[in-house]
């Protein structure tokens, strides 16, 4: 279920060994934790080693909570149950992909403080109130307040298992509003951040992942700790049992079914069992994780496992509708296999210039490069960055955008500060002997064609379309230029145009491709013309398949919703069915902007 990669892909982890990045996390409370958190997560780029890092933190905390319980209520039969529930409910919270690392780290964090309060306060009893002081102050500025509270609740339920007398419990009050004031003080009068900052769980000074809301499992995991205290102190407390009872002689006790180790070691499995399925069951989607696959394969060009993945999803989504669009473009099947996926977004499911999301950038810029447009792929790895000022992604986009340019000195500045990621080391070395000979651009097979492409002085335009066009006069041989404006020019319906523009650029495949073949049937058909001896013409079979859907079609009349029910099985996958029943000048869909609180 957790796949560390998608955290990678999704968070654009990125740590930097060099000073400044360090700073840059000293300065609020919480930092140092997401410092940690940082250079941690870069390593979700592996797989296999960063769910071993997953278990790692998750399994610290089980066995600090393991320990603390012990120390406050002796040997007890739950060691299992306490271990497991931790484990079970960061897997849980870490099943959505863009859960901050940082939230874990800071909760580790708590734990290993409130373990080191109950040494100090068994080993030094007098220091116990003071430390509780310091510690807190330093937990903060480690870890950010909403673990302050985790362990305030946790220290102040030790203080009431090991006070003698009533004087200590006046202590109590004082440190929890000692506890509750220090994050608004440091907010008001130490550090420049958000009141929200230091208070709440995923509140950071790193980038914010919009698409996370906190939820009931991350909410329980963090009071898991101090529950886990009450628990031990109320079974210390009421724990009736005599220490000094007298040994009983082997051979003449007999254990009780109860009290078998065994027992209830599997009541504890069968219950974190019953409990994890149920977890899964009603809060893991497993349609999510493989929308982000799919945006996942296009960023590192997998596009047969972009359109199997997108062709195995039941429902419609126009990020899935544009990461497949831009699979068929570079497999060269954008007029074959187009509507293999629904296109209800109509030509808008081509390009996401006008969408507003934080991962739009960078399949933006992933396009235009596809394209051979440099300047537009330029332009969106800028925006990338001011979201994601350090992402390897797009370090690495903008350093290929120079080597096409020619600009040598800005794509080795770009080198030189991936280079400050340790992960990146032999990319940075494969791609520096373009700067050391600068001939090797035009002997590599992508960066020679990409030359070629660029539009006279680096033209743009708001309209995708006008793009295109200026890519075919830069290039004729641009097929996947050409694809996209007859499948954009198709998809708004403009078979005019489309017959114009098949014509212009003297296409004479054949066969035609398949959805260029059906628009110039229906074209024929609409304008009544006959085709020319010399002009391009439509096959005799998808002729005849035609016939019988005009036939199918004709008793719905303009009930284009019943004609789409009806006529999805036969004909789904064709130009006709689109224009009939999909077209959003039909059903009036269409992409709008979202809008976010700041």
């Amino acid at each position: 279920m957790i796949n560390p990669e998608l955290h990678y892909f999704l968070q654009q982890s990125a740590f930097l060994t060099n000073s400044l990045f360090f700073e840059g996390f000293t300065c609020y409370p919480g930092g140092i934790a997401d410092y940690i958190s940082e250079f941690i997560s870069q390593f979700f780029y592996f797989k296999t080693f960063g769910s071993f890092l997953i278990i790692l933190i998750s399994s610290l905390q089980g066995i600090i909570a393991i320990k603390l319980v012990q120390k406050i209520a002796g040997k007890v039969k739950l060691n299992f149950s306490i271990f497991t529930l931790i484990l079970m409910l960061s897997f849980l919270v870490q099943c959505n992909y863009f859960y901050p690392f940082y939230a874990s780290i800071r909760l580790l964090i708590a734990f290993g403080f409130v373990w080191i309060f109950t040494v100090i306060a068994s080993k030094f009893p007098r220091w116990r109130f003071y430390s509780s002081f310091l510690l807190a102050m330093l937990l903060f500025y480690l870890a950010g307040g909403a673990v302050l509270f985790t362990f305030t609740v946790s220290v102040i339920l030790i203080h009431l298992r090991l006070f003698t007398k009533k004087a200590d419990l006046l202590f109590l009050p004082l440190f929890a509003l000692f506890s509750g004031v220090l994050p608004y003080m440091a907010y008001k009068y130490i550090f420049l951040v958000n009141l929200s900052l230091v208070y709440s769980i995923t509140h950071s000074q790193t980038i914010q992942i919009l698409s996370y809301i906190p939820d009931f499992k991350l909410f329980i995991l963090y009071s898991l700790l101090p529950v886990y205290v009450l628990c031990a102190v109320i079974f210390n407390r009421f724990n009736k049992k005599s220490i000094n009872i007298p040994e009983i002689k082997a051979e003449t006790s007999k254990s009780k079914i109860w009290d078998l180790p065994i027992l209830w070691l599997a009541i504890q499995f069968t219950l974190i069992a019953v409990i994890a399925i149920l977890s899964v069951k009603f809060t893991y989607d497993k349609t999510v994780r493989n929308k982000i696959l799919v945006s996942f394969y296009g960023a590192n060009g997998d596009w047969v496992n972009v359109i199997k993945t997108a062709e195995s999803l039941k429902i419609y989504d126009p990020f899935i509708n544009f990461e497949y669009n831009k699979a068929l473009a570079n497999t060269g099947k954008l007029t074959d296999n187009l509507f293999n996926y629904t296109q209800l977004a109509g030509s808008a499911g081509l390009f996401m210039d006008e969408a507003v999301t934080s991962d739009v950038p960078f399949i933006c810029s992933d396009q235009y490069y596809d394209l051979g447009f440099m300047h537009e792929s330029e332009h969106w790895a800028f925006e990338a960055q001011t979201i994601f000022p350090n992402s390897p992604r797009i370090m690495k986009r903008l350093v290929q955008i120079n080597l096409v340019n020619g600009k040598n000195k800005l794509a080795e500045k770009f080198l030189g500060r991936l280079n400050e990621n340790m992960l990146y080391h032999d990319w940075v070395a494969q791609h520096q002997k373009f700067i050391n000979d600068t001939s090797l651009v035009n002997l590599d097979t992508e960066f020679a064609w990409k030359r070629k492409c660029e539009p006279v002085d680096s033209f743009t335009a708001i309209n995708y379309n006008m793009k295109l066009k200026k890519l075919l006069e830069a290039n004729p041989e641009n097929k996947m230029a050409l694809d996209y404006l007859l499948c954009s020019i198709l998809l708004d319906g403009d078979l005019r145009t489309f017959k114009d523009l098949i014509s212009e650029n003297k296409i004479t495949t054949k066969p035609l491709p398949r959805l260029l073949d059906e628009a110039l049937i229906l074209y024929y058909y609409m304008t009544k013309e006959t085709p020319a001896t010399d002009e391009i013409h439509y096959t005799k079979d998808r002729k005849d398949q035609f016939i019988t859907f005009i036939k199918a079609i004709k008793p719905f009349g303009n009930d284009w919703q019943l004609a789409s029910r009806s006529l999805q099985k036969d004909y789904g996958t064709t130009y006709w069915y689109y224009i009939k029943c999909l077209n959003p000048k039909i059903t009036k869909a269409q992409i709008k902007r979202q809008k976010y609180e700041n």
